[in-house]
């Protein structure tokens, strides 16, 4: 469950979501050229670094990237498998969907596309339409004053809701890094401040004492360093 605070500039989400449609094609045909690479799990052998390690690329995303390198376009395939295995209601279509939006925000906004994934695992494991006994939405669980303040009209919307969840995910790490000095604990701090909203960490000078966010940052960090192949 995803809380925030503040609006953002629509310009900015229009810009990335024009970017993305320029990055689709070549995504595409990346992908189609990964699958023609990669042995197939129907073939009887698992392809390379799934369902655990997923690939990062080798260098870090750029924050003022306007839309997918070559480099990230090839990891397309890999993680439109790894998406289908966690989750097999998926169609391939939407999969992929998924995955090359995943992908594109993370380069734009320089996350970590393995720190996204192991997120929207713990949310919603790719279920574009869950939602929570309290009302979190989507892929990344986000709670409709959250989304609004994102300027996330649809939370059921793939390419609206991971949007704004690496926007949220990107200025929690931005915030909690700065403040502490250190990027671990940054990311401590970043994953309860999505999971209880940064009034809550503020409280409580932490990580807050609530069960339900320290067991879901540690859900979280253990997923990421499975996916890190750690």
């Amino acid at each position: 469950m995803a809380t925030a605070e503040g609006p953002i500039a629509a310009w900015e989400a229009e810009q990335i979501a024009i970017a993305r449609k320029k990055a689709e094609e070549a995504a595409k045909k990346a992908a189609a050229q990964q699958r023609n690479s990669t042995p197939s799990s129907r073939s009887g052998s698992s392809p390379t670094r799934l369902p655990g390690n997923i690939p990062k690329p080798s260098a870090s995303p750029l924050k003022d990237s306007p839309g997918l390198s070559a480099e990230f376009l090839t990891l397309v395939g890999p993680y439109t498998e790894f998406i289908q295995k966690r989750n097999r209601k998926l169609s391939p279509a939407k999969a992929q969907d998924i995955a090359e939006t995943i992908l594109a925000y993370s380069a734009h906004y320089g996350v970590d596309p393995r720190l996204v994934m192991a997120l929207v695992i713990c949310e919603s494991n790719f279920n574009p339409n869950a939602r929570s006994h309290a009302g979190a939405q989507g892929l990344g669980q986000l709670m409709p004053g959250t989304a609004r303040g994102l300027g996330v009209s649809n939370s059921y919307d793939t390419d609206q809701n991971l949007y704004g969840t690496i926007k949220l995910l990107r200025g929690h790490l931005d915030k909690y890094t700065n403040k502490t000095g250190d990027s671990f604990e940054g990311l401590v701090l970043a994953l309860a401040a999505y999971n209880a909203g940064p009034g809550a960490v503020k409280k409580h000078n932490g990580v807050p004492p609530y069960r339900e966010t320290q067991n879901y940052v540690r859900k979280v960090i253990a997923m990421y360093k499975e996916l890190c192949g750690e």
